[in-house]
């Protein structure tokens, strides 16, 4: 049986993710705001376990919009960025 996959991503940006400059970004974020903000819209106390790119990294990178930028990102636990990359999946199609 072939291997089975949620979605593909179109690339690969580990090489972002994995850059000194974001690991420091991404871990200033989760001391400056240690709570998930949608959680905590929601009046629910969780971690923020993920910094996330709102539109997308692939999306900032393609239009030339700096991907460090605070207004880019959001802050959020595993489960509500699963959610979200869940649902832009599916409303890209990449998912099989």
């Amino acid at each position: 049986m072939p291997e089975r996959k949620a979605f593909d991503r179109p690339k690969d940006y580990s090489w972002f993710y994995n850059s000194r400059r974001w690991r420091k970004i991404a871990q200033a974020r989760k001391e400056r705001y240690p709570l998930c903000r949608k959680c905590d819209e929601n009046g629910v106390v969780s971690p923020n376990e993920v910094t996330d790119h709102i539109r997308g990294l692939g999306f900032l990178l393609d239009n030339g919009i700096d991907p460090y930028a605070a207004e880019e990102l959001d802050d959020l636990c595993h489960a509500c960025h699963n959610k979200k990359s869940g649902s832009e999946a599916h409303r890209k199609g990449n998912f099989k």
